[in-house]
């Protein structure tokens, strides 16, 4: 017999060469939507480490939902726990030219 945390663990699949789905679904949007590639290369493009830049782009993430939401919902929390999931550094380093 399992237990509740056994049951429960949230596995992490890899997704078409990525870390996992939240990390591709999330690179791909950054790369369709010309305002998002945008931001996201002049990210890319900083003088600095590549988790600096990973953070930079996770922390602008985490501001746009913010100013979304004035206060948690349903969907700000489901959304969260879908951008805590994304592998920042991996886009950074995939995107950088």
């Amino acid at each position: 017999m399992r237990s509740i945390a056994e049951k429960t663990q949230t596995l992490t699949v890899e997704y078409n060469g990525w870390t996992n789905r939240e990390t591709w679904l999330t690179n791909l949007w950054l790369n369709i939507d010309m305002g998002s590639y945008e931001q996201l290369q002049e990210i890319c493009r900083k003088d600095c480490e590549v988790w600096e830049k990973a953070e930079a782009l996770e922390t602008q993430f985490q501001d746009q939902l913010e100013d979304m939401y004035d206060y948690p919902t349903f969907w700000s929390d489901i959304i969260g726990i879908a951008l805590d999931r994304v592998d920042w550094y991996e886009i950074v380093k995939m995107n950088q030219e």
